[in-house]
């Protein structure tokens, strides 16, 4: 459902409204897997894989990956938009997007197997709830103005257009690096947030990180990181969710500069010889703190590894001190300014 309406100052307000429902919506099944029947031992005491349970079809711990589909997703998308020319060539757009989408299985790769690796759950790994979709800002604001100057009886003319966009950040999922539920995969195991008595508990192991930190150490840093990160120390004693936390917001600013040179030419047509100047990411060049994308340090901050051929198998844990804080800079191209000029003749 959508609706324009022209103020009598020349204002144009649109909103828009969309609603969807799955009814045949994508998902990846392993029917090499029957339901877990096992449970771990310890604080994280989740349903586990038995070789019974990882042999239902097949006889054995065989992979099947099958892509179907399901009846279950939803999303709700509302946008607003407020734009005005104005008679002296300025035009002035400033624009807002709400999206709350929900899926059982994002999506995210093109090979069969890779959907079921990078589709976290807990539980029935063929059994995985509804969840916000990978895809898609929450919130995203964008605006736009644009200004011409004419001179010099119209031989040349200026124009400066500007926009920019702010919008929350991208979904991720925290996972363990190893398979503590025995389903075959090492990196669809959601995170069990243990409470700081919890941690004390946990098993750790020696690796060779640097400075070999000792177990009681890596339960120290285990502890902190938990600390430092907001949505972790909100989800002491339970799980983490599917796609439940956020990158931080981003922004950034975009310039264009063009310059135009109108002549006429043979059969007094009028030319144009234009050139530009776009900026990307135009504060970033103003200062270096600005525009830059934030992006998670580790989506599996903590390793994991199981004896499945124990009695009560109990999980051992790897944690590498050096990670202090959920999010890092991304130094890639989309945090750093870029300029390029151009010259185009129209005729």
């Amino acid at each position: 459902m959508g609706i324009d309406y022209k103020f009598d100052n020349g204002i144009v307000a649109t909103t828009d409204i969309i609603f969807t429902r799955d009814l045949n919506a994508a998902t990846t099944y392993n029917f090499g897997l029957g339901t877990p029947t096992g449970r771990l031992t310890g604080p994280d005491s989740r349903p586990i894989y038995q070789l019974e349970d990882r042999a239902q079809i097949f006889g054995g711990a065989t992979n099947a990956y099958v892509i179907s589909n399901i009846d279950e997703g939803r999303s709700f998308n509302w946008s607003f938009k407020l734009q005005k020319q104005f008679q002296n060539n300025l035009y002035a757009m400033v624009a807002y997007n709400f999206l709350e989408a929900f899926d059982v299985n994002s999506m995210s790769a093109e090979i069969s197997s890779d959907l079921f690796d990078l589709n976290p759950v807990v539980g029935n790994a063929n059994r995985a709830p509804l969840a916000p979709s990978l895809f898609g800002n929450t919130h995203r604001i964008i605006g736009q103005l644009n200004k011409q100057w004419s001179y010099g009886k119209g031989k040349w003319a200026t124009s400066i257009g500007a926009f920019f966009e702010y919008a929350s950040g991208q979904r991720f999922s925290y996972t363990y690096s190893g398979d503590i539920n025995n389903d075959g995969s090492f990196t669809n195991d959601l995170l069990y947030v243990p409470t700081t008595a919890e941690v004390q508990q946990l098993n750790f192991v020696a690796p060779q990180f640097p400075g070999n930190p000792s177990i009681q150490e890596q339960r120290d840093a285990f502890e902190v990181f938990i600390q430092q990160d907001d949505y972790l120390s909100a989800r002491r004693g339970s799980f983490t969710g599917r796609n439940d936390l956020k990158r931080p917001w981003t922004g950034r600013w975009d310039v264009k500069i063009l310059q135009d040179l109108n002549f006429k030419a043979i059969g007094d047509n009028q030319n144009t010889l234009q050139l530009s100047l776009d900026i990307l990411n135009f504060g970033n060049l103003l200062n270096s703190n600005w525009g830059v994308v934030q992006i998670e340090r580790n989506t599996q901050p903590v390793g994991v590894s199981v004896d499945f051929s124990q009695e009560n198998p109990t999980p051992v844990y790897s944690f590498d001190p050096s990670q202090t804080s959920t999010f890092v800079d991304n130094f890639d191209l989309i945090s750093r300014w870029q300029a390029q000029v151009g010259i185009r003749y129209i005729f």
